[in-house]
């Protein structure tokens, strides 16, 4: 497969992951407002019970073997991106795979703290291993996240 294609699949995963966030968020009781095309964030939804919009960065994880990690993008090439340089609210982490606990919520703020005052193992990955990952085990830090199941249908 070229870089190409699996760049317009992840994309296509991606995109789907978002729209299933959204649905998720707005089951919640929150309002579609709309959907980012750049790194300041990915969906933004509106709160009627705060009353104001509120800004999702999404995360869909497609990778077939469950590592017990979140992958959180840091850099690339180098430069900051992802959770380094979102404008996003909350973060949310999609396990496409896993049928139970596959939905991980953090505040933005929060998680930029978690990864500062941490000693995460940084890795390597992404197309051409370019991206630099902090990688979260789960289980030690779940007490952070809002956890919750989304039930799909495989297609």
């Amino acid at each position: 497969m070229s870089l190409k294609d699996k760049f317009e699949k992840d994309l296509e995963q991606g995109n789907r992951g978002e729209k299933i966030i959204m649905m998720y968020l707005f089951c919640q009781g929150m309002k579609f407002v709309s959907f980012n095309d750049d790194y300041k964030y990915d969906i933004k939804m509106f709160s009627e019970k705060r009353n104001e919009e509120v800004l999702f960065e999404v995360k869909t994880d497609v990778y077939p073997n469950d590592t017990g990690n979140l992958a959180i993008e840091i850099r690339y090439k180098g430069k900051p991106s992802g959770i380094s340089h979102t404008k996003a609210d909350w973060f949310v982490y999609w396990y496409r795979d896993i049928s139970f606990n596959n939905v991980w919520m953090i505040k933005v703020d929060d998680l930029k703290s978690l990864i500062k005052k941490s000693n995460f193992r940084i890795v390597n990955g992404g197309d051409g291993n370019q991206s630099q990952l902090v990688l979260i085990p789960r289980k030690e830090y779940k007490k952070y996240f809002k956890i919750d199941t989304i039930k799909t249908k495989k297609l």
